[in-house]
């Protein structure tokens, strides 16, 4: 009877296929018990620096919604972005840092702090231009934003009745830095 296996058959295919499933649970043991080990790692590593950064994002989400606010509380969103940069890890990247100090400006510019916010912006102007170069879409932004807090301060000055000599270094800079970005525009992003 060849299509039937002999019971000496069925025992020797049961006992090597017992035999191989042993390594097999060896290793699955020693990764069973290397998991923890690495979870701890990443844990006490860059687990903290990710922690960081998410709750950091569910913050600017917060941030996010006040601003969409209909009277929105301007002084408490700049507060709320000194958090946020405060709570993010020392090794964060510049570029994160600097768009979040950017988002403070404006929010500044929002509340009418234009004083204020030329100093930040001028701050932040100089340092991302540094470590990012001068015509990356960061310093950009921030030159921008620049340009309009220099607009907003003159408009500011000339509606309360200052003089044309107080109001005009005001005026001068915004047209320096308008010509600017018109000048030194990607012409790939003209229609």
């Amino acid at each position: 009877m060849e299509g039937n296996p002999s019971s000496a058959d069925v025992r020797n295919i049961t006992v090597a296929w017992g035999r191989s499933r042993r390594p097999m649970r060896k290793y699955f043991l020693l990764l069973w018990l290397l998991f923890p080990v690495a979870v701890i790692y990443y844990h006490y590593n860059d687990g903290q620096d990710d922690l960081a950064r998410e709750k950091a994002r569910e913050h600017l989400n917060v941030i996010r919604q006040f601003e969409k606010a209909k009277e929105p509380d301007w002084q408490q969103i700049v507060e709320e972005y000194d958090k946020v940069a405060a709570a993010l890890p020392a090794n964060e990247r510049p570029l994160v840092r600097h768009q979040i100090r950017l988002a403070k400006a404006k929010a500044k510019l929002e509340m009418l702090d234009v004083a204020g916010a030329i100093e930040d912006l001028t701050l932040l102007l100089r340092n991302a231009a540094e470590i990012h170069g001068q015509d990356v879409p960061i310093t950009r932004a921030i030159r921008e934003t620049l340009g309009k807090a220099y607009y907003y301060a003159t408009t500011l000055l000339k509606t309360n009745g200052a003089t044309e000599d107080e109001w005009r270094p005001f005026a001068e800079r915004t047209r320096q830095i308008f010509r600017y970005l018109a000048e030194h525009q990607d012409t790939g992003a003209l229609p």
